[in-house]
């Protein structure tokens, strides 16, 4: 019979070398299932948290809207000449930030509102979230398909439940919106998407409101006619 081990017990009972190596054996094989089953479940809490974050600026967008002349606010792609705030301050207010914040504020604001939860940067000039820049290209300024069609406001868009407003965007400082008219193909919306943030998708909303996770493939791909990312081509 093998060597017996004691453990301190009440009854003075102890395990064998072999017990307590299956022992051991059972709690690893546990560990291995839970260990990726845990990984996956917060995965996809972070996932559905980054969806809720972006339906929340689906309200805010329309309320600041509604406010300037049913126009977009714009992002740093063409704020600063129009003398206004990027997208992000411009919609603040409207999903319950105070009007006034210092810097430090800001930052706590930025990261409640505009900060997905997958995303590890706590830099407030780096967003999780970047707007169409469609929205506020010009037909004088801009070369792009469908030009000289503009799409300052969402009743200018023809198919708003098939094109996107904001997407996750990889990290980048300042980098609040998708220079989504220059791109050729799938691997330039790859550099710019967020596109592996969520087990290989993203999170997109859509100009109607609702939210999508989607594969960036799914979402511009000249070969098969899709592009949901111009106006004047999401169907």
């Amino acid at each position: 019979m093998g060597e017996r081990i004691h453990f301190p017990s009440s009854t003075g009972d102890g395990f064998t070398i072999i017990e307590v190596l299956a022992v051991a054996a059972i709690v690893a094989m546990l560990a291995a299932v839970a260990v990726p089953a845990l990984n996956s479940a917060r995965a996809a809490s972070r996932a559905a948290s980054c969806a809720t974050k972006l339906r929340s600026l689906a309200v805010g967008i329309p309320l600041y809207a509604q406010d300037h002349d049913g126009e977009y606010p714009r992002s740093f792609h063409s704020a600063g000449v129009h003398r206004e705030p990027g997208w992000a301050a411009s919609i603040a207010t409207y999903l319950g930030a105070p009007a006034t914040v210092s810097p430090a504020g800001w930052k706590t604001v930025f990261n409640r509102y505009f900060r997905c939860p997958a995303d590890s940067s706590t830099d407030a000039t780096v967003y999780s979230y970047g707007m169409n820049v469609f929205y506020e290209l010009t037909p004088d300024g801009d070369d792009y398909q469908g030009s000289p069609s503009t799409w300052r406001r969402a009743c200018q868009v023809a198919s708003p439940s098939k094109t996107i407003l904001l997407a996750e965007t990889r990290p980048v400082a300042f980098g609040d919106h998708f220079m989504c008219h220059q791109w050729s193909g799938i691997p330039a919306a790859r550099n710019a998407v967020a596109s592996d943030r969520h087990s290989k998708k993203s999170n997109y909303l859509f100009v109607d409101g609702h939210v999508e996770a989607l594969p960036v493939e799914a979402t511009i791909n000249p070969a098969l006619g899709v592009n949901l990312w111009n106006p004047s081509l999401a169907k």
